[in-house]
């Protein structure tokens, strides 16, 4: 009866949403966010970054993120979320333990000058972005990586 009143109303124009999975049985059955269980650990990140104490005092920014850094045999050209819910960085150029979260201050440096499209440019441009925004590359040849970021406004 349900899937027939269910395709009278799409038909009328009236959303539906189905529950195409329903959950029949045991509540043990239920994922672990549903039961107030902790979550497995899925993270190869250690819990805590391994730094300097002087790292932990609050404001303080920290020891730099070593951009680019390689993870898991990848380049990252800025912060990544990989393997975790927040952004981080490596403090080594190939990751072996010592990392921090990111900050607002963790942008890695603009590479000038850097080739787009076969032009040579030596400050942000707003050539081929869609919104108009001034932005850079983060390598040498834009096309080989594809690693930029949008430049600061000031």
């Amino acid at each position: 009866m349900a899937p027939r009143l269910g395709l009278f109303l799409i038909w009328a124009g009236v959303p539906v949403f189905l529950q195409l999975h329903p959950v029949n049985g045991a509540i043990s059955s239920a994922p672990a966010f549903l039961l107030d269980e902790p979550l497995p650990d899925v993270y190869d990140l250690p819990e805590t970054p391994t730094t300097t104490p002087s790292y932990t005092i609050a404001g303080a920014q920290g020891p730099p993120c070593a951009f680019p850094f390689t993870y898991k045999r990848r380049i990252y050209y800025k912060c990544t979320s990989v393997n975790s819910e927040r952004e981080w960085c490596s403090l080594d150029e190939d990751y072996v333990g010592r990392w921090k979260i990111c900050s607002d201050g963790d942008r890695p440096k603009c590479h000038f000058p850097f080739i787009y499209r076969d032009k040579r440019y030596f400050r942000c441009t707003t050539e081929g972005s869609a919104f108009g925004l001034a932005w850079c590359s983060l390598t040498e040849y834009f096309e080989r990586e594809y690693a930029w970021q949008y430049c600061d406004r000031y």
